[in-house]
Parts: structure tokens; sequence; C-alpha cells
């Protein structure tokens, strides 16, 4: 949830014009870049854009090395928390398996796994600091089968 102050200028997106109660009700979620696309582009790199159109799918069958990544992070004192996010196919491809950090907001952070064509995103809830998440991921991820 985000908090403004009077006065503030922000950027929103008009949903609904309610004239009888005298209301204009507006979205910032629709005018701010989704934090994984952004992330997804930088990882993904090589020219290729998603141009806010990726689509989340199914996986297929179970990502083995997801599970155990997810089993691996749920060991690390200071976690509370794991769980799986939304599930994409990049049109990029991914040589090994790999791990990044998307962001982060409030002890909560959401790392993107990724390999081949296909990208999951792990959410963790955690009191660990940004540089010790990263050394964690970093330990869980040399970890995964």
């Amino acid at each position: 949830m985000s908090y403004f102050k009077i006065g503030q200028v922000v950027e929103a997106k008009v949903h609904q014009l309610d004239f009888a109660l005298e209301r204009i009700f507006l979205s910032l979620k629709e005018i701010m870049p989704d934090p994984l696309i952004e992330a997804l582009e930088s990882v993904v790199g090589d020219g290729n854009s998603f141009d806010g159109n990726l689509e989340a799918t199914q996986a297929e069958s179970e990502w083995v090395e997801v599970e155990s990544l997810i089993k691996e992070l749920q060991k690390i004192e200071g976690v509370q928390t794991v769980s799986k996010g939304r599930f994409f196919l990049s049109p990029g491809l991914a040589p090994t398996f790999q791990v990044y950090m998307a962001s982060m907001f409030e002890n909560q952070y959401k790392l993107l796994a990724r390999a081949g064509n296909k990208v999951q995103e792990v959410i963790v809830k955690s009191s660990l600091d940004k540089e010790e998440m990263k050394s964690m991921i970093l330990m869980c991820a040399n970890r995964v089968e």
C-alpha cells in the first residue's frame, strides 16, 4: 500500500467518475511500471522487449530446481515464508539455472528463478537486509541440483 501527502503530485489513470458522490476513482497500479517486467527485461536483455505484454502462464510440470531453491531458502534463519508467484515463458533463453532479486518491499523480496525460457517468481518474506538476502540467494542457488 502506498501513502501520499496532501498536495503531492502523482500520475494516475482515471477509472471512474461518480457525479452523484462527486468522486473520482483513480489507479496508480496501471501507470507505474511492473518491477517484475523491468527485472525480466534487464535479465533477458538482448534487445528483447516485453512491452508490458508478458503473460503469466501455468507451468506444465513441477520445476525441480525451483522446488529445491524453495526448500533451501526455507532453511535460512530469518526467512519467514517462501512461496511461488507467477510463472512466465520468456523470449530469451538462459543456459543455466539462475536466480535474480527482482524487487523488495518491507521485508518481502521477489526473486526470479530462470532456466531455458522458463521464469518463476519466488516471494520470500524475511527479516534479512538486502545484502544478507543477496548472499543467501547466491548460497541457495549454488546448492540447487
